[in-house]
């Protein structure tokens, strides 16, 4: 029985509204009190569910979510929420039975559709997502998502004039809300981009990133200020001397997923993805109060964690959560034997990919070029502070090298690790592996060249970025 109803409506209220407008600690604070004092109520569970996923509490939100399937099963947005959170801890054939089972209930509903095509297209299995897709021209009116998950097949098999025609429709379709509009923009800015129509391509762009709201920059004269030598000599260091972790550090877009697919191919790395617990271990306390225990816990928490997602016969994972450059300080303390890796790309190659990528909310900063440019540098002004102060081994992973020699470059990451390298590290892309992130379609195929001073087909739009860069800009 709920405690207090009305007090939790309320607060569910005001956690909805948090959530509209992208403030994900303000709704996660409203909807963890309102569960609370409402524990038995599925449209609380639905939303703090949401909010946890949002804010990168995916293991949260999938015990959350459990509960909520069980308060009012056969609800697809439960059921998809549920598979989300499976697919963020890496519980790849748990997401495609929660998917099946919503299916089951409605073979129509296409945000479940959206969700098992493009899980298929991130595991590599194309032909599994064409089977997928080609069930859905039964459907009569289908869910603007359906037109989406076709397009986004078609992309991947290279017919690039039938994604157009299929994500066209969207934008005229009755049902269609703004965030279908708004993905549409991007995937028909990369349809219109591989088909050589840069003008084109860049206004679908510029409209997708303008329905999103703009967020903070990494102050680097802030960070550089609070972890001074000196106050990392105060925070305790950890007697942890695992070898395990491995942080793979660098603005999206980079080649951190290259890098960590190259690494996780040997047979004794496994990668988590971008795992934010690191992050998250960060905003719980001042790092200056950490005490002995703090630190050594923190770091049994993190190893733990890696337990629950890899074999135990791994030797090393990888870790690659956006933002790392924030916690490598943390991290230092944590695990003394931890090893960085830094990817490092044409810095406006690098920003322009990420204004073409529908992050959400992840990457807000992603949304607008003058914002790019100004994150990158304090990017770049972080990172050479954690150069000159911390121990730990950084290896700096230029892609267009790791594109140029790629097994020479491939052999030094892997020794870098401490491992001996395998040749596996050259084949990566017949991995199978789910690949969660905007480069799933790029990493199953071998290196290639083409992403090379991609920013040259759009130097007339990219003024604003180039001018923020400045001297990081690099062009000739």
């Amino acid at each position: 029985m709920a405690k207090n109803p009305r007090k939790a409506a309320e607060l569910f209220l005001k956690g909805t509204e948090a959530i509209k407008a992208e403030s994900f600690s303000v709704a996660k604070t409203m909807l963890t009190k309102a569960h609370e004092l409402d524990r038995d109520n599925p449209d609380i569970m639905l939303r703090l569910g949401q909010v946890l996923i949002a804010s990168g509490f995916a293991r949260e939100s999938v015990e959350i979510m459990k509960k909520c399937v069980k308060r009012k099963p056969n609800y697809p947005d439960s059921m998809i929420l549920l598979s989300q959170g499976f697919m963020e801890i890496g519980q790849i054939d748990e997401m495609h039975r929660i998917l099946d089972k919503a299916l089951a209930w409605d073979p129509t509903h296409g945000v479940c559709i959206h969700a098992k095509v493009t899980g298929y297209i991130n595991s590599g299995e194309l032909e599994l997502a064409e089977e997928v897709v080609k069930k859905t021209y039964e459907i009569q009116n289908p869910h603007p998502l359906i037109y989406m998950c076709r397009g986004k097949l078609y992309r991947a098999q290279k017919d690039y004039s039938k994604g157009v025609e299929e994500i066209s429709k969207i934008f005229e379709h009755p049902d269609a809300r703004d965030r279908h509009k708004r993905s549409a923009r991007f995937e028909m800015g990369h349809l219109h981009d591989a088909m050589g129509e840069y003008d084109t391509a860049f206004e679908h762009f510029k409209i997708g990133n303008s329905g999103h709201i703009q967020g903070r920059l990494l102050h680097a004269p802030t960070m550089i200020s609070m972890w001074s030598p000196e106050m990392l000599s105060n925070i305790p260091q950890s007697e942890n001397d695992s070898h395990r972790p491995v942080f793979v550090v660098g603005m999206p877009r980079s080649g951190t997923t290259l890098t960590e697919q190259i690494l996780a191919a040997h047979p004794k790395v496994a990668g988590i993805g971008e795992c934010s617990l690191t992050a998250h271990m960060l905003r719980r306390r001042t790092p200056t109060s950490l005490t002995s225990n703090d630190i050594e816990s923190y770091a049994k928490e993190y190893l733990d964690y890696l337990d629950e997602r890899v074999d135990g016969d791994v030797e090393r994972t990888i870790d690659k959560h956006i933002g790392a450059e924030r916690t490598l300080g943390l991290i230092s303390r944590m695990f003394p034997n931890a090893k960085v890796i830094h990817c490092l790309r044409s810095p406006v190659d690098s920003c322009l990919s990420s204004y073409f990528q529908n992050f959400g909310v992840n990457v807000p900063y992603s949304r607008d070029l003058v914002s790019l440019g100004k994150q990158y540098v304090a990017h770049r002004q972080v990172m050479d502070h954690w150069y000159e102060v911390l121990d730990l081994e950084i290896l700096q992973s230029p892609y267009e090298q790791l594109v140029d020699d790629s097994e020479n470059r491939s052999r030094l990451l892997v020794d870098h690790i401490g491992l001996e390298f395998d040749e596996q590290c050259l084949r990566f892309h017949d991995s199978k592996k789910y690949i969660g992130t905007a480069s799933s379609v790029q990493v199953r195929k071998p290196i290639y060249k083409s992403s090379r001073e991609r920013w040259r087909n759009y130097e007339k739009h990219i003024g604003p970025l180039i001018d923020q860069l400045g001297e990081y800009a690099d062009i000739d």
